[in-house]
């Protein structure tokens, strides 16, 4: 199916172009849990919501993402994050430049998904409500807990507690998915960022 065909691809790019295990403990996991969720999706023809009921809240999430963003580049995110899983750091270019084209990819494939009959463009966009905002939350507040202060990006990734999941569930409409999805991939992301990490390197 191309929604898998796309999955695939995004993980195959990620553990590429990982700096150390920083990708391969964070990305890669996301997109796992965005394909099962696309499965789960497809198995039980969830229909996507109209473009009024989820778009707006989508760009909305997505802004927050921009300031997010903001955060971590002041706060040289790119360092600490490769350096705790035992990558060289990312350059300035690379790092603006994978993350710019990547909202860029993601706001445009929700489009599509949502104004065509091409349903399976939507897990770019899945992925982005999954690892961008949920998967945020998680990871930098866990970090920050782990390291016992300040970790980029810590701020506006508690917007996401509450962007993320309303997300989810104003894609799926279910509640019970919604926290079975968050609390979930809590349950199987905090493990691996803790026992990937190096806490001395940072």
């Amino acid at each position: 199916m191309p929604g898998t065909l796309i999955a695939v691809t995004m993980a195959v790019s990620f553990w590429l172009v990982s700096h150390g295990t920083s990708l391969k403990v964070t990305f890669v996991p996301g997109v796992i849990a965005t394909w099962l969720l696309f499965v789960w999706c497809f198995q039980r023809r969830v229909q996507l919501p109209t473009v009024n009921k989820f778009l707006p809240a989508f760009c909305c999430v997505m802004a927050v993402q921009f300031v997010h963003f903001a955060e971590e580049f002041a706060t040289d995110f790119r360092t600490d994050f490769a350096e705790l899983y035992g990558g060289a750091p990312y350059s300035n270019d690379a790092f603006v430049s994978v993350n710019m084209g990547a909202y860029a990819v993601m706001t445009v494939a929700c489009v599509i998904a949502l104004m065509t009959r091409l349903r399976f463009v939507v897990v770019p966009a899945m992925f982005f409500i999954v690892y961008g905002a949920i998967g945020n939350a998680i990871a930098h507040t866990w970090w920050s807990i782990m390291l016992g202060g300040y970790f980029p990006g810590l701020i506006t990734a508690q917007l996401y507690w509450i962007g993320g999941p309303y997300l989810l569930y104003k894609l799926v409409g279910d509640r019970r998915l919604t926290a079975i999805a968050v609390i979930g991939f809590a349950i199987v992301l905090v493990p691996l960022l803790a026992l990937m990490a190096d806490p001395s390197a940072v």
